[in-house]
């Protein structure tokens, strides 16, 4: 690996620990490998060379975060956030949709006393039987009809079938 891609690794991992720093249940974003996802997805959404125009706007804010102490960290962050909302919220959520995702997280919640399933299939998630006096919906909105009494509806006569929907 070379310097660069050890620096671009080491940024990456210290934007993920401020976002998700871990405690003593959980663990710290980049020890699962969030850092990798961010990259990947960044760069899915945003196009080649994104990772590193990501990496100049933390500099341009204050990084890079790899050098810098919590306090600090989250000082560049606070800026990234505030002059750049929109990428601030996309890498927000990439971590923590990929932080989730991770199996040791999953063992962590787990570990808490909840029943998780990363996948509701093939196990799925008990929500008892249909009870039709407490679950049926009592908006009075709709009705059922039967397969067999279904009939297919004329559009014809819809303005929008003539183009004149604008």
């Amino acid at each position: 690996m070379t310097r660069e891609a050890k620096a671009l690794a080491a940024e990456l991992a210290a934007l993920v620990d401020v976002l998700v720093p871990g405690d003593d249940a959980f663990p710290p974003a980049s020890e699962v490998g969030v850092q990798a996802k961010l990259a990947d997805r960044w760069t899915l959404m945003r196009g080649d060379g994104a990772v590193h125009g990501l990496i100049e706007a933390l500099a341009a804010a204050g990084g890079p975060l790899a050098r810098l102490d919590g306090g600090g960290r989250t000082a560049v962050l606070t800026s990234v956030e505030r002059e750049r909302p929109d990428d601030f919220l996309l890498v927000r959520n990439i971590v923590y949709l990929s932080y989730y995702e991770s199996p040791a997280v999953h063992e962590a919640i787990r570990a808490m006393g909840f029943t998780y399933h990363a996948t509701p299939l093939p196990t799925g998630y008990d929500v008892g039987r249909f009870d039709a006096a407490g679950d049926t919906p009592r908006h009075g909105r709709g009705a059922f009809v039967c397969t067999d009494d279904v009939r297919r509806v004329d559009l014809s006569k819809l303005d929008y079938l003539r183009g004149s929907h604008g």
